[in-house]
């Protein structure tokens, strides 16, 4: 890969994480945008995607810019290049790799807090007078992870009721494209975690 290459890879999953209505799909478009060489030339940050396609091939560039935009939205490619860009990658490919442990351990999390709290594992879906549910402050505090939060979403579409029922409407709304545009590059057995889920709310 060459810089302009990889430019043009971080154009698409830009546009695909910060388009007006979700109006770029990554996977749709196959990642192909309106890039142009001259305009990358003319560019005074070029020099940082030159450098990151000597750090990393085709196959992790892309997940590069992912695990960055997925952790912030609003970002610059100078942002990202060293150790911040490095650490949010290997963190993400970290929590990709063991996916299933890392989901395991925060719904035992989950469950730990509704026998703390002696709540229903509804109850921690629900917002309640508008305010964020429990499962939305555990993401927020760190409790558990992104990964863990879009998951539970695809397998109880809780992020539905939440839409119509949390009153603010500044981070909820944004989490929630984030969440999103995040879900098509999350890959996993759907089928498998409804079992693992399922298995751990029974043995409460």
């Amino acid at each position: 890969m060459n810089g302009f290459e990889v430019y043009k890879i971080y154009l698409a999953v830009k546009l695909h994480f910060t388009s007006k209505n979700r109006s770029y799909d990554f996977h749709k478009h196959s990642g192909r945008t309106t890039a142009r060489l001259g305009t990358f030339t003319k560019r005074r940050d070029r020099y940082f995607f030159h450098k990151l396609s000597k750090l990393y091939n085709d196959r992790d560039i892309a997940d590069y810019f992912v695990s960055n935009f997925v952790t912030n939205t609003n970002l610059w490619v100078g942002d990202i290049i060293g150790r911040v860009g490095d650490e949010n990658f290997k963190l993400w490919q970290k929590k990709i790799e063991a996916l299933s442990y890392y989901f395991e351990q925060d719904i035992d999390y989950i469950i730990d807090q509704m026998n703390t709290n002696d709540i229903s594992f509804n109850d921690i879906m629900i917002s309640k007078q508008g305010q964020h549910p429990y499962i939305l402050k555990y993401f927020l505090s760190k409790r558990i992870n992104f990964e863990t939060f879009v998951i539970l979403d695809d397998i109880l579409n809780f992020s539905r009721h939440l839409n119509k029922s949390i009153t603010e409407k500044v981070l909820w709304p944004k989490l929630y494209e984030r969440m999103i545009r995040y879900k098509p590059f999350l890959k996993y057995n759907s089928t498998k975690y409804k079992q693992i889920l399922k298995k751990k709310i029974k043995e409460i």
